[in-house]
């Protein structure tokens, strides 16, 4: 079937005003297709099964809304397809419609559009295209997605897991991060206590997720550093595990991360793992910030999880060696500036790195394959 006959057969039913028995056919036969790569493919191709698609999220049927929305979700996995639909003529304003029934509190089908709208923004483009709808609209604004995310009771009907992945999405976007880190407001102080949420690793990732986007602003660094945020701690603790340290090193601990309990358990996701010790390097860009994570006595808890990462996560245990190596060195010399983001390395230097890393990406594996046998 090519996309000519498939709009043929399809389009004219795909409008508001079709028999609402015929609607749900066609939807059907939209679903259907969206199961294989080869259905998707010819839907993906075409701006009018993709527009029609689009409309019947507005349907009154709710069922039918619900068919609509699970044959775009299943469409938008693919990055190029979310651009399309993004920039339909039907769509300029659906993102922003869309992002107003996630935040509707008795919306029932609000993860769903959760979850299109996840994939509808995770790449930095359509981040930046979402990201105009948010900062131009008041009923969407940052503040307020925030406030919901941190309500784990806000709609009855729907967890809003998704919510999280779409403000990590979002906060790839410079405007959009300078929104969560007002010094105004206290938005992301709203968001530190979910790096620890048990309930769901969806959430935990998008915000962990979002607040590593943040860490990428060094002139944010000292705020996010200070008893005001109080970032570090938040981002160390998923990290920690139940050891235990003589009383010297101990005190130097923040109080957090001091006496943790025998069965303290480290974060279960190794993407999670990595993006928290991504985050906290980003913390060491500049000269003071990277003074005050060595004086939280941070090595001493990223030498026990690097001891205990070996055994998990090879690649892990790179990202963790990164922030030891950062940890545990001299400053660099004054011609390198107080900002390491913003010294030049050399293509020859930059190609050896990536070598190097890989070879220890190599023999972490076999290591992991010995202990494994």
């Amino acid at each position: 079937m090519d996309k000519e006959l498939l709009e043929k057969e399809l389009y004219p039913f795909l409008n508001l005003s079709t028999k609402e028995e015929l609607k749900t056919i066609a939807l059907e036969n939209v679903v259907g297709l969206t199961g294989s790569d080869e259905g998707c493919a010819y839907l993906q191709d075409s701006d009018l099964l993709l527009s029609g698609i689009v409309t019947l999220t507005e349907d009154k049927r709710s069922d039918i809304q619900e068919q609509a929305f699970t044959a775009l979700i299943n469409l938008t996995t693919n990055e190029a397809t979310c651009q399309r639909i993004l920039q339909l003529k039907n769509c300029e304003n659906k993102f922003s419609d869309w992002l107003e029934l996630v935040l509707d509190a008795n919306y029932k089908f609000a993860d769903l559009v959760c979850k299109l709208l996840s994939n509808l923004t995770r790449s930095e483009h359509c981040a930046k295209l979402a990201s105009n709808v948010v900062l131009q609209n008041d009923n969407v604004k940052v503040e307020k997605i925030v406030l919901v995310l941190c309500n784990i009771a806000y709609n009855e009907n729907a967890n809003l897991h998704y919510l999280a992945a779409i403000m990590s999405n979002l906060s790839q976007v410079r405007e959009i991060r300078n929104r969560i880190m007002d010094k105004e407001q206290c938005t992301i102080q709203r968001l530190l206590p979910f790096t620890e949420f048990k309930q769901s690793s969806v959430r935990r990732a998008g915000v962990i997720g979002t607040l590593k986007n943040c860490c990428f602003d060094t002139e944010y660094h000292d705020w996010l550093l200070s008893e005001e945020v109080d970032l570090l701690p938040r981002l160390l603790l998923p990290l920690a595990g139940p050891e235990e340290f003589d009383d010297d090193d101990m005190d130097k601990l923040p109080d957090m991360l001091q006496y943790l309990p025998e069965d303290k358990q480290r974060e279960s996701e190794p993407y999670i793992r990595k993006m928290l010790t991504e985050a906290i390097l980003q913390l060491c860009a500049t000269k003071k910030g990277r003074h005050y994570v060595k004086e939280k006595n941070t090595y001493v808890i990223m030498r026990e999880y690097y001891a205990w990462e070996r055994k998990q996560d090879p690649f892990n245990e790179i990202s963790a060696m990164n922030l030891i190596d950062v940890l545990i060195s001299d400053e660099p010399s004054e011609e390198f500036g107080e900002n390491l983001k913003e010294v030049e390395i050399p293509e020859d230097l930059t190609d050896r790195f990536i070598q190097d890393d890989s070879k220890e990406y190599k023999l972490a594996q076999s290591e992991m394959e010995e202990l494994s046998k």
